[in-house]
C-alpha cells in the first residue's frame, strides 16, 4: 500500500484508503477485502523523496564490515521517516548491539532446532533456477555448485531436514555467522496489534528499509524473536520487556551495517497477481 501511494504521487495522483471496510474477524484474515484504494489526480501532491529508492530496495542477509561503524545521522534517519503511527528505535551502542546479536542469534537457532518451524522454511526451498523459474516466490538458492549438491542427492529437501547431515550444519551456520557481525538493530512499535496499527507498522517498515538503502545502509529484518510459539516464547516475552514496556507491540526488527550489495529476489510477474474486477 505505501509503495503503491508513493508510485502514485510521482504520476500526480492521490490514493484514498479505506481500510478493511468490510470489518475485521478476531479469529483471523477472511476473504474481505484488506482495503480499498481510490486515485484522484491531484496537483497538490507531494512526491516523496523515498522512491527514488525503491528498486535498489533489498534485505540484505550478508556480513557486515565489522570495521565501518553505522553513523548515528544514518539511524536517525531511519527513524523520523516513519508516517503512520508507528514508534521507531534502534541503537548503534556496542554493548546493546552484543545483546542484540545474542537475542537474534539465539532466535534463529530456536527456529532452525524446532522441526516443525524449520519444515516451514524447507518446504519453501527452491533448489537452482530451474525450481526458482517454476516458483519464485519461495526461499531461492541459486548457484552451479547448489545445483550439483542437489543433482546428486547431497543437498535436498530431505537432506536440509537431517539434522546430522552436512546441508543441515552448513544451513545452520550461514544464518548464524553474519548475525555476529550486525553493527546495530533497528525496531518498530505500535501501541496496540489492531489490524489497522499492523497496517501501518508494514507501511512505516517499507519506509525504514527506503532510508537504509538511500544512505547504503544494509537491512535485514530478523522476525524471528517476535513469531508467537511455544518454544520462542521466553524471547518473544524478553523482546517485549525490552522494547514496548508500555504494553504495545514489537512488530519488527531488523540488523543494519555495511555489506555486500544483494541481488533482486525473484518475483512473480505483476499479471499473474492481477484480478479483473466488474466494469462500473
Amino acid at each position: 500500500l505505501e509503495l503503491m501511494v508513493m508510485a502514485a504521487a510521482q504520476d500526480g495522483h492521490r490514493v484514498d484508503l479505506d481500510l478493511f471496510p468490510a470489518g475485521t474477524s478476531p479469529d483471523g484474515l477472511t476473504g474481505a477485502p484488506v482495503a480499498v484504494a481510490r486515485f484522484a489526480q491531484d496537483a497538490a501532491v507531494e512526491r516523496d523523496p523515498l522512491f527514488a529508492h525503491v528498486l535498489a530496495r533489498r534485505s540484505a542477509k550478508g556480513s557486515h564490515d565489522t570495521d565501518r561503524p553505522v553513523p548515528q545521522a544514518g539511524l536517525d534517519a531511519m527513524i523520523r521517516v516513519a508516517r503512520h503511527g508507528t514508534r521507531v528505535g534502534g541503537t548503534l551502542a556496542p554493548d546493546e548491539i552484543a545483546q542484540w546479536r545474542e537475542l537474534t542469534a539465539n532466535a534463529l537457532r530456536i527456529e532452525f532446532e524446532t522441526p516443525r518451524t524449520y519444515k516451514e522454511s524447507v518446504d519453501l526451498f527452491r533448489i537452482g533456477k530451474r525450481e526458482i523459474n517454476a516458483n519464485p516466490d519461495g526461499i531461492e538458492l541459486p548457484g552451479a555448485p547448489l545445483e550439483v549438491l542437489n543433482a546428486l542427492g547431497l543437498f535436498t529437501r530431505q537432506t536440509a531436514l537431517d539434522t546430522g547431515s552436512f546441508a543441515y550444519e552448513q544451513g545452520l551456520a550461514s544464518v548464524l555467522g553474519p548475525v555476529a557481525t550486525s553493527m546495530g538493530f533497528v525496531w518498530s512499535v505500535t501501541g496496540d496489534n489492531s489490524r489497522s496499527s499492523q497496517i501501518g507498522a508494514g507501511r512505516d517498515w517499507v519506509r525504514i528499509n527506503l532510508a537504509a538503502t538511500a544512505q547504503g545502509i544494509s537491512f535485514h529484518p530478523l522476525s524471528q524473536s517476535l513469531q508467537e510459539f511455544a518454544e520462542m516464547e521466553p524471547l518473544y516475552t524478553e523482546v517485549h520487556e525490552r522494547l514496548a514496556t508500555d504494553g504495545g507491540t514489537v512488530q519488527m526488527l531488523a540488523r543494519i551495517g555495511y555489506g555486500p550489495a544483494a541481488g533482486p529476489t525473484p518475483r512473480w510477474p505483476l499479471e499473474s497477481r492481477l484480478v479483473e474486477g466488474p466494469q462500473s
